[in-house]
């Protein structure tokens, strides 16, 4: 039996992530704030009006983007038929006034885009390619399901997540985790590892039969550092826009300018540069095709901008605050700056001749440089972005 075939048994026989009809109030699941798949993934866009979630499993996920985005399209596929089977009977039982399309189709298919459709503006792709064998495969197919300026969010596991160190040590303990039961001896081994952490390791004992199957007894895993995600990523023409943990991780660099050697490294190469010296164990990711991703400056309206002027003074203070990361810093603008900012907050997009107002010296580009790893702005190549 072929891995493909492993995983696919192992859904069958335990649906992900359960098989409970709440699933349908849509309040569950683990995807990142809509506010930024848009502002970062989609910027200067209006909200997806065509939505795939791709390996959708009993549609938790699902259920989630159609409360949050109730005019939208949403086609939700998965290789499992039971869990499809499960997640329309959720569906049906709960009667949602705008259904979600639930259908069969396996993301390594090349023929996906002509089994599940296009000209999709966002793909979710939650918890899924860290557990098949051809996440690359994965990849490729999808980038045709969308159109040129949509963005593709992944949740994927990280180096550090749980299952790389637990499989192996459940192996010396005599456990087959391949042949994952929901038995006491599986249980008591959880236990000890739960007392042996104080931190998102731990609590492993008390979760599910299914999420034990999948997350930390499932038959194949990709448990990769960002470099790699990203490297399987670029074959098929994305790019990293942002990632959920970029800004936190650029922020603890700022504490006497550590970060400077960083500079000017792109999104992409910078997540990943700090993502190998402090792995991350679950990666949240936008990507867009690179092409898409030119020199023009947009605001994300993710933080909010306080100015503190001071009559008679040559520089202005300024905080940006965001509820979205839960982040705030200070910064230090020249006056020409600061009307600079409040200009492009007022625009959304940096208007012809904004890179001039700002200021080109490496300074001034060093300071957008972190507002866009802390996700204040975006790059974008339409027209109507600054070039």
């Amino acid at each position: 039996m072929t891995p493909a075939e492993k995983t696919l048994r192992s859904y069958d026989r335990l649906p992900y992530p359960g098989i409970e009809p709440t699933l349908a109030e849509g309040k569950g699941g683990s995807l990142p704030s809509q506010r930024w798949i848009q502002a970062v993934g989609l910027p200067g866009q209006g909200k997806p009006a065509r939505v795939l979630v791709a390996g959708c499993g009993t549609g938790a996920e699902a259920f989630v983007l159609r409360r949050r985005l109730p005019k939208a399209e949403i086609v939700a596929v998965d290789f499992s038929p039971r869990s499809i089977e499960v997640a329309r009977r959720i569906q049906r039982g709960a009667k949602i006034a705008r259904p979600v399309v639930f259908d069969v189709a396996d993301l390594t298919d090349p023929d996906l885009a002509a089994k599940v459709g296009k000209d999709f503006d966002l793909v979710t792709c939650h918890g899924v390619l860290s557990y098949i064998p051809d996440p690359g495969q994965a990849l490729k197919s999808l980038a045709p399901c969308l159109r040129p300026q949509g963005a593709l969010y992944l949740g994927v596991n990280g180096g550090s997540h749980p299952a790389t160190r637990l499989r192996p040590w459940l192996d010396t303990l005599g456990l087959d985790v391949d042949a994952m039961q929901d038995e006491r001896r599986l249980r008591e081994l959880l236990g000890v590892w739960d007392a042996l952490y104080d931190d998102d390791l731990r609590g492993l004992s008390s979760m599910s039969p299914s999420y034990l199957a999948s997350d930390v007894c499932g038959p194949h895993f990709n448990n990769w550092e960002l470099a790699r995600w990203r490297s399987e990523a670029a074959r098929s023409g994305w790019e990293i826009a942002g990632t959920w943990l970029l800004p936190l991780a650029i922020r603890l660099t700022m504490d006497g300018a550590r970060h400077r050697p960083l500079f000017p490294r792109g999104i992409g190469e910078l997540a990943s540069v700090l993502d190998q010296a402090r792995p991350a164990g679950f990666h949240r990711i936008l990507l867009r095709k690179a092409s898409a991703i030119g020199d023009g400056i947009r605001w994300t309206g993710l933080y909010t901008p306080r100015f503190r002027e001071a009559a008679g003074t040559a520089s202005v203070p300024v905080v940006l605050d965001s509820a979205v990361f839960n982040l705030g810093q200070d910064w230090m603008l020249t006056r020409r700056q600061a009307n600079a900012l409040r200009e492009l907050v007022a625009a959304g997009a940096a208007p012809k001749g904004w890179a001039g107002r700002w200021g080109t010296g490496e300074a001034a580009r060093r300071i957008l440089w972190q507002w866009e790893a802390f996700g204040a702005v975006t790059r974008d190549g339409r027209d109507g972005a600054a070039k």
